[in-house]
C-alpha cells in the first residue's frame, strides 16, 4: 500500500537549461514524493539515453537533475491516477504559478512533457512536437516532447527521438 499522496517539490535553481512542465504528479509520485516516480513511467530513461543526463538515475534522485542544468515543475501540484482528473480551470489556473517560475529562473528552454501539457498552458488547439513557433515566455524556447508516462502509446524509440532532439537545441550549447 502506498503512502497518501503529498506535494511533489518542484526542482528548480537560477539559469536552467530545460524546465521540464507536466501535467501533474501521479499517485506513486505523490506518494513518494518524488518527481515521475511511476512504474511505468520512462521520464529517467528517457533522460539518460538522450544525453541530458550522464546516467539513468532513480526517482530519488530526482533533486540531482539540476546538477545538469534540469529542472522540473507541474501546471498542478495536485497528485491523481490521471491528467484526466484535472479540470481544464484548474490547469490553467497553472499558467500564472508558472509564469512566475519561468520568470525568476529563466530557463533557456520550457520542455512540455506531452501535447495536452502544451495545449493547457498555451490555450491552443494543436501543436506538434519538437520547438514551438512562439514561446509563452519572452526569450524562452517552447518545446514539446512526448509524455514519459506508460500511459502514453507511443513506442519508446520516438519518445527518445524528440528528447535527443531537445538535447540538440542550439540554445542548450554551452558556450
Amino acid at each position: 500500500m502506498e503512502a497518501e499522496a503529498q506535494p511533489v517539490p518542484d526542482i528548480l535553481a537560477p539559469g536552467l537549461r530545460v524546465l521540464f512542465c507536466g501535467f501533474n504528479p501521479g499517485t506513486r509520485s505523490g506518494a513518494l514524493g518524488h518527481n515521475y516516480a511511476g512504474r511505468g513511467n520512462q521520464f529517467w530513461r528517457l533522460l539518460a539515453a538522450s544525453g541530458l543526463t550522464p546516467r539513468q538515475l532513480a526517482p530519488e534522485e530526482d533533486r540531482s537533475i539540476v546538477q545538469w542544468g534540469l529542472g522540473s515543475t507541474n501546471l498542478v501540484s495536485r497528485a491523481t491516477p490521471s491528467a484526466a482528473d484535472l479540470s481544464r480551470a484548474e490547469l490553467r489556473g497553472g499558467v500564472p504559478r508558472l509564469r512566475r517560475i519561468v520568470d525568476e529562473v529563466r530557463p533557456r528552454v520550457v520542455a512540455y512533457t506531452g501535447k495536452g501539457v502544451y495545449l493547457a498552458a498555451s490555450g491552443l488547439d494543436r501543436a506538434e512536437w519538437g520547438e514551438q513557433p512562439t514561446s509563452l515566455f519572452a526569450g524562452v524556447v517552447d518545446f514539446v516532447v512526448p509524455s514519459p508516462s506508460g500511459l502514453a502509446r507511443l513506442p519508446f524509440e520516438e519518445k527518445l527521438h524528440w528528447f535527443r532532439t531537445l538535447a540538440r537545441l542550439p540554445v542548450l550549447r554551452d558556450t
